[in-house]
């Protein structure tokens, strides 16, 4: 079986989290009027980003490309993990379709690992909460309760599985396309 490895998708993924990083300052800095809000993502979601100085500018660049490397070091092992889990073939070297329970299993379990590192991590540093992320994408969380924090997790579930219901249908459909491959 063809295992993922993590440091290119870390890269590509840093390379995208940059470049929608660059837009949105840029957008900002284009809008004087600051009628376009989504700089209010950045605020909630890099801790040090505090809205532009130079500094904060760079602390920025680097929490992007921290980001990257997290997400990609913690899905690709993750994804492996459950994709070796859920095989019902051994020592297979070409590509599979993706599968609809190591990718569900994958992103759920990210979810998780994300929420509850946050959750401690605002625990420390209530000053650089990011709790207010997880009111906006998780319906009945509020900072913080059992109650809350456990419909924080059902909420994770239900968008990895979501997630994955999506993707893979869509992925495993344009997989199967005789592409020109670029080398």
């Amino acid at each position: 079986m063809k295992r993922i490895q993590p440091y290119p998708v870390a890269v590509a993924l840093s390379f995208i989290f940059l470049i929608f990083y660059f837009i949105c300052v840029t957008i900002h800095l284009l809008l004087v009027d600051t009628s376009w809000e989504m700089f209010r993502w950045l605020e909630m979601i890099l801790v040090w980003f505090t809205w532009l100085t130079p500094l904060s500018f760079l602390l920025g660049i680097i929490e992007v490309i921290i980001g990257g490397f997290y997400v990609a070091y913690t899905l690709v092992p993750l994804y492996n993990y459950y994709d070796k889990y859920f095989s019902t073939t051994r020592g297979d070297e070409t590509m599979k379709p993706l599968r609809f329970k190591p990718v569900a299993f994958t992103i759920t379990s990210f979810g998780i690992i994300t929420y509850i590192l946050c959750i401690v991590f605002n625990l420390i540093f209530p000053q650089w909460g990011m709790y207010r992320l997880w009111e906006i994408f998780l319906p009945g969380f509020s900072w913080i309760s059992w109650g809350s924090f456990f419909i924080g997790l059902i909420g994770l579930v239900g968008y990895g599985i979501y997630i994955a219901a999506i993707f893979v249908p869509v992925y495993n459909y344009f997989g199967k396309g005789k592409y020109p491959e670029f080398k």
